[in-house]
């Protein structure tokens, strides 16, 4: 099976990438390098991985790279609060446009099946005692929300490709070859492993988390899912709900030195936790990885010396260059050796 991947760099992309390649997948991934692809090295020199550098919003480029796809999973896309408030028009064109654009494309070259990566954030605030279906009200409470839930509904209502289907991904932790420390189990694992103090922020609000290596599994699930099964529908994908007191439970279980200190600095208003029965009952597919799991192992690499500096700012969704938002990149495919 040959699959386009947007956004195949990324911190979920570049995880997504090497999974679908480990099936024996033939994968183009079209991003444009706003946050480097070094993720991507040990593939460009194998025979099924190519690499377009392009901006999702180029609708020639994403003809040219979709022929003879099956699938594409798109990904790409401004992540989260910070990110987008860098430049919010650009931010919403990359991520409203470029998912018009990718659909668009997708329908012209006959593709068969059209993943959309979206996030439960989309939920924003629920009762807490609920634990909110894909049927609940969507309460975007962010402007990456609100592109998310306009993404969803170009994806929901358009008319092809045949397959057309919504992941809400849980907030992503764990490690990745594109590494983001601005995630709040990555950000108390940096802080816990190098001795810090981790400030929290309404320690009684619930969050769904999953696992980056679940996520790649969860979009290799849906590839070889029967599409009868997916078309037209959204699933949440979590693997556990967490309030951020056992976060810190966590931590002190693990660390005990560790300073925590509550704070009011940085509110995050979010509050909901979501169930992913409906993915599950569907399609059988399971997360595997805990939220512990995701700490312990990103803890470890840090107290390692995995990273050369953890607290780079690239390590986060935030562009270090954010001209490359608004600026097109002409497409270029990049190939390691054939030979």
């Amino acid at each position: 099976m040959k699959v386009v991947v947007t956004g195949g760099a990324g911190y979920v992309g570049s995880m997504v990438t090497a999974r679908l390649l480990s099936a024996g997948m033939s994968v183009t991934v079209i991003d444009k390098l706003v946050y480097g692809g070094e993720a991507l090295l040990p593939f460009l020199a194998g025979p099924d991985c190519r690499l377009i550098q392009g901006d999702v919003r180029d609708s020639s480029m994403l003809r040219d790279a979709l022929a003879g796809a099956s699938a594409m999973i798109h990904l790409a896309g401004v992540v989260g609060e910070q990110a987008c408030a860098v430049d919010p028009a650009a931010a919403w064109s990359i991520n409203v446009t470029g998912t018009e654009a990718a659909l668009q494309a997708a329908s012209d070259s006959g593709l068969e099946r059209f993943i959309l990566m979206s996030t439960c954030s989309n939920y924003g605030v629920s009762s807490p005692d609920a634990v909110v279906n894909e049927s609940a009200p969507l309460h975007p409470l962010s402007q990456y929300a609100e592109a998310k839930v306009q993404a969803e509904k170009l994806v929901l209502e358009s008319a092809a490709p045949a397959c057309r289907l919504v992941l809400r991904f849980g907030t992503i932790c764990g490690l990745s070859a594109r590494m983001r420390f601005d995630l709040l189990v990555s950000e108390m694992a940096r802080a816990a492993a190098l001795g810090e103090p981790i400030s929290i922020f309404a320690p009684a609000a619930w969050r769904p988390f999953l696992h980056v290596r679940d996520a790649a599994r969860a979009i290799e699930h849906c590839l070889s899912t029967p599409s009868e099964l997916l078309h037209g529908k959204v699933f949440n994908v979590v693997g556990e709900n967490c309030q951020k007191r056992h976060l810190v439970q966590i931590v002190q279980k693990h660390y005990p030195d560790t300073p925590i200190e509550i704070t009011e600095k940085r509110p995050d208003l979010r509050d909901y936790r979501v169930s992913a029965e409906r993915i599950e009952r569907e399609t059988g597919f399971t997360a595997t990885l805990s939220v512990e799991d995701a700490f312990l192992e990103t803890a470890a690499a840090v107290a390692s010396g995995v990273f050369r500096d953890p607290k780079w700012p690239g390590h986060s969704a935030v562009p270090l260059h954010p001209e490359l938002l608004r600026n097109g990149i002409p497409a270029a495919a990049i190939q390691g050796n054939r030979e």
